[in-house]
């Protein structure tokens, strides 16, 4: 798979619906599911590319009542898993310098963690 394609994606009537703004593809899909539609334009590309099939990619074009509710997901989502990255970052430098007076036992009890959680902990890179 060398490229994606990406289609604009909106539910109409009860359907989704894809449209290629590219020009890549033409026509509209419909379909009853997003899954459903990944699957037809996947087996469109198969047959239109062969040899290198482009992916799937969407973007949804939702209403206003519900774009910015997805859109403060997506915003929340990404700061909890930077949270959850510094988190186990800093989890790694708790953990080595807490085992650098006490022993893991302590430092686990310490960080509320199992002892064979720190000792993975103060191994790691």
């Amino acid at each position: 798979m060398s490229k994606t394609i990406t289609y604009f994606i909106t539910y109409e009537n009860g359907r989704w619906v894809s449209r290629c703004p590219t020009g890549e593809t033409e026509g509209v899909g419909v379909a009853s599911s997003l899954s459903q539609m990944e699957r037809d334009l996947a087996e469109i590309h198969a047959w239109a590319w062969p040899e290198d099939t482009p992916g799937v990619d969407f973007v949804f074009d939702l209403p206003e009542d519900v774009a910015g509710l997805v859109a403060e997901y997506h915003h929340e989502k990404a700061l909890a898993e930077a949270h959850t990255r510094r988190a186990a970052e800093l989890a790694v430098t708790v953990a080595k310098a807490l085992t650098s007076h006490w022993s893991e036992p302590d430092t686990a009890r310490v960080m509320g963690l199992s002892k064979q959680r720190v000792h993975q902990l103060k191994v790691s890179a």
